[in-house]
């Protein structure tokens, strides 16, 4: 459906693979975005702008076979740029409580919550990134614009600090 201008037709900003992609990729991004953040307004925050930022530079991906991880990246990199945004404006602010944080997402079980609450920003990326969406560590290390030395890095730092959190294995 067009948008109508007087008499003439408007066409609409997305084009129909980015449609598509919307339609295939949205809530996962949204998810990664929610995973990275740890809370809503800021998941919400990170979602729009990847999204305006991959519909500006739309063309410029080459292969489409590829778009998954495009968007991942794109929204993994946003996440990550929010969350530092909300650390310095932190520091002026009373902090977000608690109730905000991934840990009352997860109600279903605290305890994992909470641990996963505690890694880094780029630790819960790659966890989120490697076991929520199936991404493999050299695909987690293209979404995330860095070597996969550091992604492996970042992953077994994520996990010790789990197991250490979960009490065991």
């Amino acid at each position: 459906m067009m948008p109508t201008m007087g008499s003439k037709e408007v066409p609409l900003p997305l084009a129909d693979d980015a449609e598509e992609a919307l339609a295939r990729f949205g809530a996962e991004m949204y998810g990664l975005a929610l995973t990275i953040t740890g809370n809503v307004p800021d998941a919400e925050d990170a979602y729009q702008t990847a999204w305006a930022n991959a519909l500006n530079n739309w063309s410029q991906l080459r292969d489409p076979s590829k778009r998954r991880s495009w968007l991942a990246s794109i929204a993994a990199h946003t996440a990550t740029h929010v969350l530092r945004l909300r650390a310095a404006t932190l520091r002026w602010q009373v902090p977000l409580s608690d109730e905000l944080r991934l840990s009352a997402l997860m109600a279903w079980d605290p305890g994992l919550a909470g641990a996963i609450n505690r890694l880094s920003a780029r630790q819960r990326a790659v966890v989120a990134l490697h076991y929520g969406y199936g991404f493999s560590l050299d695909e987690v290390a293209s979404v995330l614009g860095t070597r996969g030395g550091t992604v492996r890095s970042h992953l077994s730092r994520a996990l010790a600090k789990l197991r250490v959190s979960l009490g065991g294995e």
